[in-house]
């Protein structure tokens, strides 16, 4: 799974009309609402403003009246193609007088879909279990040294009465850490999360 780390835009032109795409990392619909809210003001003028976005396994696409599945389809096509997420593609189009015919309408919308999304840097997303636990402290340079050891990936440690410690394993990793830590460790939680692999 792959996730773009830089917004991205690109302009292309067939038979005089204009196709502007844009690439967005989005982590949740709020953030999608208010980016085409703001590209819908931009382009006030344009004929069209097809997208399509997703958002961990969330998705919607729009034809936004381009003939159905010549617009919204074929970008969201391209998008699970290379494997991406969290991901919003809009491509603004101003009609430049020539009908394309459904055929070339598409293959244009994948074209402007795919410049745009070959122009952004990609990082790779790995699945992890993210454990949250509670640690006594006469047990903490015992754990740390324990996770350090294995190379998991140690997110935050919060000091209070017990030490809460998050972080990453593989999914590979099966331990019991309770009874391996002699009940001086907890978990708390336990579930799977995305891990952006710089």
């Amino acid at each position: 799974m792959l996730e773009i780390c830089s917004n991205e835009k690109e302009i292309i032109e067939v038979e005089k009309s204009k196709f502007i795409s844009y690439a967005f990392k989005i982590d949740n619909l709020e953030q999608f609402n208010k980016i085409h809210s703001d590209i819908k003001k931009e382009h006030f003028k344009a004929k069209h403003i097809c997208y399509a976005y997703k958002i961990d396994n969330e998705i919607k696409f729009s034809d936004d009246g381009e003939p159905s599945g010549t617009a919204g389809k074929p970008i969201l096509s391209v998008i699970e193609k290379e494997n991406l997420t969290n991901i919003a593609i809009f491509v603004v189009r101003y009609f430049g007088g020539i009908l394309l015919g459904s055929g070339r309408l598409l293959r244009t919308y994948i074209e402007a879909t795919k410049l745009v999304i070959n122009k952004a840097k990609k990082v790779e997303l790995i699945k992890m279990y993210d454990f949250k636990v509670l640690c006594e402290y006469d047990c903490i340079n015992q754990f740390k040294y324990f996770l350090k050891s294995h190379s998991f990936i140690i997110k935050s440690l919060i000091f209070n009465d017990r030490i809460s410690i998050e972080f990453l394993t593989p999914l590979s990793f099966n331990e019991n850490l309770e009874e391996l830590f002699y009940k001086k460790i907890e978990v708390i939680d336990k579930k799977i999360s995305l891990y952006r692999k710089e």
